[in-house]
């Protein structure tokens, strides 16, 4: 009977210990934490976080690994989003309006940002904007700034990554300091394109 614990990931390769995640995400009820999945694969951090560079290294599968934070979990890959929606015949939700793209760039490359910093790049109130993103589970508040008042900030979900097919916020496109409505422009060009289709009001 083989032992469990520690001893029990002697003879398990690396390529073995990705298969064992891979399983692991697949039943996961919510996305577990890299902790949690070395606590269940009795290995350390540094074993598991060289497997899921294995796993997400993987471009025969149907899926990528999403990472928010240090939790983890499968996602359809985006080169057959349209197949998939097709097949279960669903409709794709309707491309983000301007005002909510721009947000959206604010909040992906500043977070955690709060609402009125959001409104001194932009200009213009937010309030609605905001609650849009937040209803498409595409932001959420994370903590709230100590200061005056104590107001939300904002950062992006996984369902944020899932739109615009990114395994975690270190492949958003790179781009400079920016100050002003011109750096939120940038920042609305770099992550257009995969989320059009119809107009979404924000």
């Amino acid at each position: 009977m083989r032992l469990q614990g520690a001893d029990a990931d002697v003879d398990r390769s690396t390529s073995e210990l990705a298969a064992l995640i891979e399983a692991l995400l697949l039943v996961a009820p919510e996305a577990p934490t890299v902790t949690e999945l070395a606590d269940a694969a009795s290995v350390t951090l540094a074993r598991i976080d060289e497997a899921i560079d294995v796993l997400a290294g993987r471009t025969d599968r149907g899926w990528i690994v999403q990472r928010q934070g240090d939790r983890l979990h499968l996602a359809t890959a985006p080169r057959f989003a349209s197949e998939v929606s097709a097949f279960l015949g669903l409709e794709r939700e309707g491309k983000l309006s301007s005002a909510a793209l721009e947000t959206l760039a604010i909040v992906a490359y500043q977070q955690p940002v709060t609402r009125a910093e959001i409104e001194a790049v932009r200009g213009v109130d937010s309030s609605g904007v905001l609650a849009t993103l937040h209803a498409r589970e595409l932001i959420e508040p994370v903590s709230r700034l100590a200061a005056i008042g104590n107001p939300f900030q904002y950062g992006t979900t996984v369902g944020f990554l899932r739109l615009f097919g990114l395994a975690s916020l270190a492949d958003l496109p790179p781009l400079g300091n920016f100050e002003g409505a011109e750096g939120a422009s940038l920042l609305e060009q770099a992550m257009s394109g995969p989320a059009t289709s119809e107009e979404t009001s924000g």
